[in-house]
């Protein structure tokens, strides 16, 4: 008689055996040591210092070092933030080495993280695969561990899971409810629970219809079963007048613009335009939601003495990440310039949301594409450049020299980025046209 194998709850209630307690390294991140102290990241900060050292820095140009960036992030210390929530001392630490390293001067040691978006899309991405890869050997332990529905999986256990599951909640506090961006897509509709997932409106029918949901006997049926069967038939009574008819008739309404397939039902990430789930993407609205950017009102909100909001530049609107860099003239300006530069339509934005919008319309190659998003990563770079230098330079630097600074610089970047070189005079004259 063999032995039997273990089941996936024989595996789940293995993982809390007493090694945890005690820390150790595995795959060179730290185990069961307490992540949220300063010096449980010692190590990897002293890395991110001895590989970012200053002569590096005076060595390589801005492609150079930004290569060096990406490998030297790309190692450690996007292996431990993929897993833990960074502290915030020491994500300003390596966040402070990072920019003297990229800029080659010293910062001031109260500089505004930024690093912490990087860190919580990481983080986001293991809630991403809990409900995306319900299959999965992974998924699976989790949910024999703390259930089989994230809603209902508690933040206050010590667990690597609850922790992250306790930043998801935060960031939603703070109005980036990430579950809300991950929504079924219905094919044949048998692997899509009518009630309980999100597959139609942004929320489940059991938020959205909750007179009817109570009244609902079989509350984890299918999209394909609830379709196919006379809709009140699993009710425990008949609907009555009042609200529940009026949620009966509004759900009506939607379950009309429905139609399955024959595909499989798939989960899609709202925030890419492909449906999956991409760190980049996750970051970019991390980012939109913090508006960390050191503008004069956030300065002011963050408790900074300022004797005004206004603009620097224009002296008009109050000085917020929109205006600065879409709504002050000479912001407008300078982005009008570099889409007539690249031949394609310019239009006045007000917001990142409004440009990402115009962004995935524009019709280029997706090579090109990518070159033309990092001229705008310049150009908003150069754009505060110019911003920081007008307030704290004795001589007013020259407006006329920015797009100038912008084209040699995102071709430096641009240029060191692509497998294929192109000439400067290509760059110049035609980008649109580079073939890469």
């Amino acid at each position: 008689m063999g032995v039997p194998r273990p089941t996936v709850e024989d595996m789940a209630n293995s993982i809390g055996c007493s090694i945890m307690k005690n820390k150790f390294r595995y795959l060179g991140i730290m185990v069961g040591d307490c992540m949220s102290r300063f010096k449980a990241w010692e190590d990897v900060v002293i890395k991110l210092r001895n590989r970012l050292s200053k002569w590096k820095a005076k060595t390589l140009s801005i492609g150079g070092r930004l290569t060096l960036l990406k490998s030297v992030l790309g190692a450690s210390p996007l292996y431990n933030m993929s897993i833990f929530k960074v502290p915030k001392g020491v994500l300003k630490e390596m966040e402070s080495i990072r920019n003297n390293f990229f800029k080659g001067a010293e910062l001031s040691e109260k500089k505004i993280t930024w690093l912490f978006a990087l860190n919580r899309a990481l983080l986001l991405k293991w809630v991403w695969r809990f409900v995306s890869q319900e299959d999965s050997l992974w998924t699976r332990v989790i949910q024999a561990i703390h259930g089989s529905r994230i809603d209902s999986h508690s933040t206050h256990l010590s667990s690597l899971w609850s922790s992250i599951l306790k930043e998801m909640h935060v960031l939603k506090d703070r109005g980036f409810d990430f579950l809300a961006k991950c929504s079924k897509r219905v094919g044949n509709g048998s692997n899509t629970y009518f009630w309980l997932d999100s597959w139609k409106g942004g929320i489940p029918f059991r938020k959205a219809f909750p007179r009817l949901f109570a009244l609902e006997m079989n509350q984890q049926v299918s999209v394909k079963d609830k379709m196919a069967a006379v809709f009140e038939s699993s009710f425990r009574r008949s609907v009555r007048g009042g609200v529940e008819k009026d949620q009966l008739s509004v759900l009506a309404d939607i379950l009309d613009t429905v139609s399955l397939s024959s595909s499989l039902d798939r989960w899609a990430c709202l925030l890419s335009s492909d449906g999956e789930f991409c760190v980049k993407d996750v970051r970019s609205n991390i980012d939109d939601m913090r508006d960390c950017l050191p503008t004069r009102l956030n300065l002011i909100r963050r408790g900074v003495a300022l004797e005004s909001t206004s603009c620097p530049i224009c002296l008009v609107g109050e000085e917020d990440v929109s205006h600065a860099l879409f709504q002050c003239p000479l912001a407008q300006a300078v982005l009008r310039q570099i889409c007539r530069w690249w031949e394609v339509p310019w239009q006045q934005w007000a917001s990142f949301s409004e440009w990402t919008v115009w962004f995935s319309d524009i019709r280029l190659k997706s090579k090109i594409k990518s070159l033309f998003e990092g001229v705008f990563m310049v150009a908003w770079w150069a754009i505060w450049g110019f911003r920081n230098r007008s307030i704290f330079e004795i001589s007013p630097p020259n407006r006329s020299l920015i797009f100038d600074d912008i084209v040699s610089h995102s071709f430096l970047w641009c240029h060191n980025r692509s497998n294929r070189s192109f000439s400067w005079n290509s760059w110049l004259k035609n980008p649109h046209l580079i073939s890469l």
